[in-house]
């Protein structure tokens, strides 16, 4: 049994762990994103939700032509240094992450002297840094994002080397949501706009140590070059149809699309929780300065520590289950539970212990996304006879960033309705300027928690009730790969 699973390790464990840390990298910067700048657009600089559900309009409407199209393309398009070197993947990411970085710094960098609560008139100016500065953000991340996990069912092949790296990846991605946390913390005066440019400038510069480790485990080597070259010189395998034709094909599996929308389920929940965290120590904790700082470690903090006790169980489970199924739909249950308490929970103590076991039901979602996603791109290989990931990952990463969008369009509609203050930064500022302060701090529950629980358990369902690969059919899938030569 020991033999076995030694022969279905390709990749050494340092190898595996490098690549694991692409869940640092992308947390650290993706977290820290989600934790701020909605905060920081609507309630310290004072943009309109109304401009803040306009603009994600025209988000999500980008990215349903963005994150497919790029991942058609990385699939389509043959490079000269693949043709030459056989480096297929790498040298996207590279041209995506490095800029992605600074975007991310160039969303913070809004004039000082644009201040919509002085002069209305500057809502405008302010609305269209902020379109153009998460659209530059949001492309670089995908050309980034759908090449590094394009990558993944490749270079890590067997089921238990699979789980191995997402052991990895998990652990590393909740230490890189406790540095987004910690790290801007220590930096952001949460009503001070000029702090979250230092905090940005910070991010960047652990970001791009983070991407630096990260090199050996993306690096694409010999056996995979070899692969990249044979299928430009077999055009049979690397036979790329119309983007309408491929797009029309991913629709159409119902395996990868009870994948995909499952994986916005728990994308949506796990973020919006996120995005609400700032507005629920602001107003319902009604803490400031240093103790509103101190909050935001204890929540975001009980949230990552559910989630870090729980990978030995979800790793050791998952081997003994061995039916990703089945433990996707544990922790999926466990996230719609938890949210109920946090419809009426109160004081801190009581968020974080409901926060710490929502981490738990995450961490399980975490892990076991990647290896299931495995399992679907293997079925689709068989049944094509391609292997063309990134076209796939292409529809995933849309359906995160429409996550994304479904997050900042309900908060951005649920303050519209319930008639939230722009440009109030702190407790006593809502009640001052807000018509219905009551109203108002029930809409930070409907976005923090009824919102996401509702939208859990109807992919909970959904995937439970049309989702069909078996793990008869996995292992039959990885015997047929074997003879394809996949």
């Amino acid at each position: 049994m020991e033999l076995k699973q030694k022969e279905s390790y390709e990749n050494s464990k340092k190898i595996m762990a490098s690549y694991g840390g692409r869940e640092l990298f992308g947390q650290f910067i993706t977290a820290a994103f989600g934790f701020n700048v909605l905060f920081y657009y609507e309630s310290v600089i004072g943009l309109d939700s109304l401009y803040i559900l306009f603009g994600f309009t025209i988000y999500s409407v980008w990215n349903a032509i963005n994150d497919p199209l790029i991942g058609y393309l990385m699939e389509r398009i043959k490079m000269p240094w693949e043709k030459s070197k056989g480096y297929r993947r790498v040298p996207w990411m590279i041209l995506g992450a490095i800029p992605w970085l600074f975007s991310y710094l160039l969303i913070y960098m809004v004039p000082a002297e644009w201040d919509p609560t002085v002069d209305a008139s500057y809502q405008l100016p302010v609305f269209f840094w902020y379109m153009s500065t998460i659209l530059i953000y949001d492309t670089l991340l995908t050309i980034y994002d759908v090449n590094v996990i394009s990558l993944y069912p490749v270079k890590f092949r067997g089921l238990d080397e699979r789980r191995t790296v997402q052991g990895f990846g998990t652990i590393l991605g909740i230490l890189g949501l406790v540095l987004a946390v910690l790290i801007p913390s220590f930096v952001i005066d949460q009503e001070v706009a000029a702090t979250y440019i230092s905090s940005a400038w910070v991010s960047v510069g652990f970001g791009l140590v983070f991407f630096i480790l990260i090199i050996p485990g993306i690096w694409e080597n010999k056996k995979i070059r070899e692969e990249n070259q044979q299928r430009i010189l077999q055009p049979e395998t690397a036979e790329v149809e119309s983007f309408f034709k491929e797009t029309f094909k991913a629709v159409k599996d119902r395996r990868f699309m009870m994948k995909v929308l499952f994986f916005y389920g728990y994308q949506v929940a796990g973020v919006m929780i996120q995005q609400s965290a700032r507005y629920i120590i602001a107003y319902i904790l009604r803490d400031t300065g240093d103790a509103a700082d101190l909050s935001f470690i204890l929540l975001l903090g009980g949230m990552l520590l559910g989630a870090l006790i729980s990978v030995p169980l979800w790793t050791t489970l998952s081997k003994r289950v061995n039916n990703n199924k089945k433990m996707s739909l544990a922790a999926g249950m466990i996230m719609f539970i938890t949210f109920i308490p946090m419809i009426f929970v109160e004081g801190v103590i009581g968020w974080v212990i409901s926060l710490i076991f929502f981490g738990i039901g995450l961490g399980g979602q975490w892990f076991m996304d990647p290896p299931t996603m495995g399992d679907v791109l293997d079925d689709i290989a068989v049944r094509t006879g391609k292997r063309q990931q990134a076209i796939y990952y292409g529809f995933q990463a849309l359906f995160i960033r429409l996550g994304y969008a479904t997050i900042v369009i309900t908060i951005a509609l649920t303050h519209i309705l319930t008639a939230f203050p722009p440009g109030s930064p702190t407790y006593q500022d809502l009640i001052d300027n807000s018509p219905n302060p009551a109203l108002a701090l029930f809409g930070i529950r409907i976005h923090s928690a009824i919102v996401p629980a509702i939208i859990v358990i109807i992919t909970v369902l959904i995937f439970w009730k049309y989702y069909d690969l078996t793990p008869e059919i996995v292992a039959e899938n990885k015997k047929k790969l074997e003879q394809m030569n996949l």
